[in-house]
């Protein structure tokens, strides 16, 4: 699997919550499992809207293990928000067969938490590139 193109915000880096949401992402996108486990906190609880909801580090180690056979060719984030203790990122993933996915995830920071996700929502559909 090569390493895929990553495409982001120049402010991306402007607050460590906005790294940490980028820095997540690109973890996705490589199917860095214990790269992804470190941003959440023990208690994480990380809901896939319409698929399915995963709390505590066993059940989402578990879930990411069995996602590794996804090779993504490209990651686009479009936009990072953050304020108070919430973020949200919005982009998409481009897989290796070419298949994109348009995704959102909405999340709640820890209080003094080191910049770790207790709580996610995650919202995805399939899209069609237009030509």
């Amino acid at each position: 699997m090569t390493s895929p193109k990553i495409t982001a915000p120049a402010d991306c880096g402007s607050s460590p919550m906005k790294r940490s949401l980028r820095d997540l992402n690109i973890a996705f996108a490589r199917a860095d499992v214990a790269g992804i486990m470190d941003f959440f906190t023990d208690d994480i609880c990380w809901r896939i809207i319409g698929e399915t909801e995963l709390c505590g580090t066993e059940a989402l180690r578990a879930a990411l293990e069995s996602m590794g056979g996804v090779a993504v060719s490209e990651l686009v984030i479009h936009v990072i928000i953050t304020d108070g203790r919430q973020g949200v990122i919005n982009g998409e993933i481009t897989t290796e067969s070419g298949n994109v996915m348009a995704f959102c995830d909405v999340c709640r920071f820890a209080p003094a938490s080191d910049q770790k996700i207790e709580a996610m929502k995650s919202y995805t559909i399939e899209i069609t590139k237009e030509s």
